[in-house]
């Protein structure tokens, strides 16, 4: 008999200790949480290269077929967005986000945090187009320029599943925020320091939920190219050294760079994770929390394509996206021009699209001495066929306008530098401009030589230059073109610029040209 209750005493304490390690199956909670971010305006799939040049990926009825199978097969399932939902594909332009919200109310998602791009028709836009939404949008750091009020006054929600109270936290940084949008765009409002208001949500949910999931918009811009990048830790820095700053975030989804994890990144407890953007993976993270230790004490990430062919559409979500396109359809159709060969983009090296920009951009003002436009506002490749005006407006989906600028050599050479730098893309240029450059040399000294018409660039001289409104407002880090002389603005839209230039020719030609040769 004491034998056997000195037996039953063990056991009983090795369950306690096994409990209290969080081993015990009972005492471990599951929960699947469904990821994306920087879908932006992809309702429909499309052709991926660095994926696949034969199958097309994403778009929203497969995002909304996935969640919902995701949601029968597990009910403790949460779907988050990591922002940058607008501008894309030319519904997004044409609609500013309206069809957009309207698509992404069909695809079950239980919170999204706020992106650069949904600025990208105006601050006032905004909250217009947010409250058409019906599911919660976050932000808690984005605020009526020089007032205490949010412009969208939801900074965090908190979700109980599985018997876990999940805090859910959405904000933007402020170095992404203003690198990357039109300064006229943002006007009425401030984005403030991300790390102060991280921590008063932190501490505000520390005594209401068990677990906090930041849903964050920041970093370094997505390289919008036809070929991919895998660079995880670079492109994810900003996002590793927050969570290593502040403690208490056990889960970031973040957006903004483009870049997936397949493999989560850990920094100070907090699980990192983000999709390649662009709709074209769902990301799916699993977690073990253990209420007694109070953390995550297992997890698994993965990232998987949604193959057109693979996922049969989601009926309700194919039929809302079909309404709006007809909507727009007698603007879209209009056929501009012909192509023997795919127009595509590059973030490092002169492209085909980045020519055919600049040159629209000068042939409208053919007085100047050159245009630049900015790799990263390129943002759809142009297939190989006629070319309507809704491809036109998806490759350039930005109400951006030509703007007439004086600006000497020498920060001519400072802008150059700064392209090749890469941290924002090169400078696609004009044809008769010939840069030379050498990527193994030091950041700030690239730049080997930079023509004109065969003619050095003279760093002494001033010379008549075109850009976007973007770029003249010193977009992207291109801070140098707000040394300009001089600078007139003009109500010329670059899309439209684009269009008439193409309208020229029955079949255009893209030809890559050494406009940018590396040395």
């Amino acid at each position: 008999m004491y034998k056997v209750s000195v037996v039953i005493i063990g056991l009983l304490l090795m369950l306690q200790t096994r409990a209290q390690e969080g081993v015990s199956i009972d005492t471990a909670k599951k929960i699947t949480i469904l990821y994306t971010n920087d879908l932006h305006a992809h309702l429909d799939p499309h052709r991926v290269p660095w994926i696949s040049n034969t199958r097309l990926v994403g778009g929203f009825a497969n995002i909304a077929t996935r969640v919902k199978q995701e949601k029968a097969a597990n009910p403790n399932t949460l779907y988050f967005d990591a922002g940058d939902f607008f501008t894309g594909p030319f519904i997004s332009s044409l609609t500013k986000g309206e069809a957009v919200i309207n698509v992404m109310n069909y695809l079950s998602i239980d919170a999204a945090c706020i992106g650069n791009h949904e600025f990208d028709h105006g601050w006032e836009n905004v909250p217009d187009q947010l409250r058409k939404a019906r599911f919660p949008v976050l932000n808690g750091n984005i605020f009526l320029k020089g007032k205490k009020k949010l412009l969208w006054n939801n900074p965090y929600t908190i979700i109980q599943m599985n018997g876990i109270r999940i805090g859910v936290i959405g904000l933007h940084g402020q170095f992404a925020f203003y690198d990357t949008i039109a300064d006229e765009m943002i006007q009425g409002v401030e984005t403030r320091d991300e790390e102060k208001y991280l921590r008063k949500y932190i501490k505000e949910l520390r005594k209401k939920a068990d677990l906090v999931i930041l849903l964050v918009h920041q970093g370094i811009p997505g390289r919008q190219s036809s070929t991919g990048n895998t660079d995880v830790a670079r492109n994810l820095q900003r996002d590793i050294d927050l969570a290593a700053t502040i403690p208490g975030i056990d889960i970031m989804i973040t957006g903004h760079a483009h870049q997936g994890t397949p493999q989560a990144l850990l920094s100070n407890g907090t699980i990192i994770v983000s999709t390649d953007a662009l709709g074209t993976e769902l990301g799916k993270l699993e977690i073990s929390y253990n209420p007694l230790k109070d953390k995550i004490t297992a997890h698994n990430n993965t990232l998987n394509y949604l193959y057109d062919d693979e996922v049969a559409d989601d009926t309700a979500t194919a039929r809302v996206i079909a309404d709006w396109k007809q909507k727009v359809k007698q603007i879209t159709d209009e056929k501009v021009t012909t192509i023997p060969v795919s127009l595509t983009r590059s973030y490092g090296e002169e492209s085909v699209m980045g020519n055919m920009v600049a040159d629209a951009i000068l042939y409208t003002y053919p007085g100047y001495d050159m245009a630049v436009t900015n790799s990263g506002g390129l943002r759809q490749d142009i297939d190989a066929g006629t070319v309507t005006v809704g491809n036109i407006i998806s490759a350039f989906p930005f109400p951006n306008t030509i703007h007439q600028l004086e600006i000497r050599g020498v920060d001519l050479y400072e802008l150059f530098e700064h392209g090749a730098g890469l941290t924002n893309g090169i400078l696609q240029v004009s044809k008769g401009v010939e840069i030379q450059c050498d990527e193994n040399k030091p950041v700030g000294s690239r730049i080997i030589s930079c023509k004109l018409n065969g003619m050095d660039i003279d760093r002494d001289k001033t010379y008549k230059v075109l850009t976007s409104n973007f770029l003249s407002d010193g977009g992207d880090g291109f801070v140098a073109f707000k040394k300009a002389l001089t600078r007139k603005k003009t109500t010329q839209e670059i899309v439209q610029s684009m269009i008439s230039y193409l309208k020229q020719y029955k079949e255009y030609q893209p030809l890559l040209e050494g406009r940018i040769k590396k040395i």
